[in-house]
């Protein structure tokens, strides 16, 4: 292919999550794109822009540069990158509640073709790569109407029917790990992707397809904030298409034959609107499940075994109360959430802590260095599994970790129950590797423990 092609796609009804145009790209032109945005992260960081140099995501340390977020004269500021940006709790909070602020670009007549014709037109990442396929720009008002549909299987309440399933999984996993393992690899992402899974009714002879989908759609998140290397952004939209058509014959399936599986649920809570909307929720809520409900489990699970193997105390109190894992995950939402970056646009021209936001622009939101806001938090770079709860953490704020959030919540309690006690002497071989352009999640890519001294 020599030339950029365009493929139109049918508008959506009203309500439906809406299908934009995808335009593909030759590997030249995509990969121009990609640096050129990159280009643009590392030129705002060279001024010391604490957010350009989050973008970045290289070898900065995250912690100070949140501090610098939250810190910054006012709580709500223009980044060298363009973005007015806060870690301060009151605004953060304010931000993600604003119905005014959505999660897209608005599409105008012709960007798409404008922003590709030019490598030097900073073209935004949103235009760039189609990940509107996989949902993760969809409405507020979708976002909502999915998390009412999803909530007999996905929310708080739901929990507790999930938990010996999750158990029974997680001591599996736990019993099968040798003297040496990978946190994520061998035990966060597998017991994430299993339990997405059953929860999505994925036959057998798919589990495999459904789990390598779920590896390359990993990086999703961050590839909305962060440009990522051209095979990464390639194997992403592939494995973007690939859970479309794995999930759509799901839904198919269950619109004949409906059970008491995730998809079958949404299904039913569209039935008495159209058929074609039911099964478009359905395929939303399914895609998602493995876009963003994996990642965000096993970055939990992940984040959670290594505050409390970090604080040894801390780790020691869970064994001796096994019943402070919910105190554990919390305090992880909070310490080291596995969502930090929550980016909004503003759909009209709107006043936010006393800044005056022109419709289109972009506001982010720090959650990690929110949920350490002083103002809000005592000692709040302390990692305490008995702090109260309900003090404000945003991680569940946004619309994706909200949608999520019982699930990730189920699956960490459980992980950091079974490790600590099945392997209680579990300790870090070495450190943690993260993956480079993660700003948005901290991706881990090798964080290897022993499970004896």
């Amino acid at each position: 292919m020599t030339d950029t092609e365009t493929d139109e796609t049918t508008p959506a009804a009203p309500g439906q999550a809406r299908q934009t145009q995808q335009v593909r790209q030759t590997d030249s032109e995509l990969g121009r794109h990609l640096l050129t945005a990159r280009g643009f992260h590392w030129i705002y960081g060279t001024s010391g822009d604490p957010y350009a140099l989050t973008l970045r995501a290289e070898s900065d340390d995250p912690v100070l540069l949140a501090r610098g977020i939250r810190e910054a004269e006012t709580p709500l500021w223009q980044s060298a990158a363009g973005a007015w940006v806060t870690g301060r709790h009151a605004v953060a909070a304010e931000v993600l509640a604003d119905p005014r602020l959505s999660l897209r670009h608005a599409d105008l007549p012709g960007l798409q073709r404008h922003v590709f014709s030019d490598a030097w037109s900073n073209p935004l990442l949103c235009h760039i790569i189609p990940l509107d396929r996989a949902f993760l720009h969809a409405s507020g008002a979708d976002h909502a109407r999915w998390e009412r549909s999803a909530a007999p299987v996905l929310g708080g309440a739901a929990a507790d029917g999930h938990r010996k399933h999750a158990e029974r999984v997680h001591q599996e996993t736990a019993d099968g790990l040798g003297a040496s393992f990978d946190l994520m690899a061998d035990y966060s992402r597998p017991v994430a992707t299993e339990a997405a899974a059953a929860l999505l009714g994925v036959p057998d002879a798919q589990r495999e397809r459904f789990a390598d989908a779920c590896l390359a759609l990993g990086v999703a998140l961050d590839a909305a904030l962060c440009p990522q290397p051209l095979v990464v952004t390639r194997r992403l939209t592939e494995a973007v298409e690939d859970v479309r058509a794995l999930v759509a014959d799901l839904v198919a399936a269950r619109r004949t034959e409906p059970g008491d599986d995730l998809l079958s649920t949404v299904l039913r809570a569209g039935s008495d609107g159209s058929t074609s909307s039911a099964a478009e929720d359905a395929l939303a809520v399914g895609v998602l499940t493995a876009t963003v409900g994996v990642e965000f489990a096993a970055g939990l699970v992940n984040n959670a075994v290594e505050a409390l193997l970090a604080h040894p105390r801390q780790w020691a109190l869970l064994g001796e109360n096994p019943e402070l894992a919910a105190g554990a995950v919390e305090e992880t939402l909070r310490h080291a959430p596995p969502v930090r970056l929550e980016s909004r646009i503003a759909a009209e021209d709107l006043t936010l802590a006393g800044q005056d936001i022109p419709a289109g622009a972009q506001v982010v939101v720090h959650v990690g260095a929110a949920n350490r806001d002083p103002e809000v938090f005592l000692a709040p770079d302390h990692f305490d599994l008995t702090r109260p709860v309900g003090q404000g953490q945003l991680s569940l704020s946004g619309s994706h970790t909200s949608l999520f959030g019982a699930f990730a919540r189920l699956q960490a309690e459980t992980a950091v129950r079974t490790l600590r006690e099945r392997h209680p002497r579990l300790a870090p071989a070495d450190g943690v590797q993260r993956r480079m352009r993660s700003p948005v999640l901290g991706g881990v890519l090798r964080f290897t423990l022993t499970t004896s001294e």
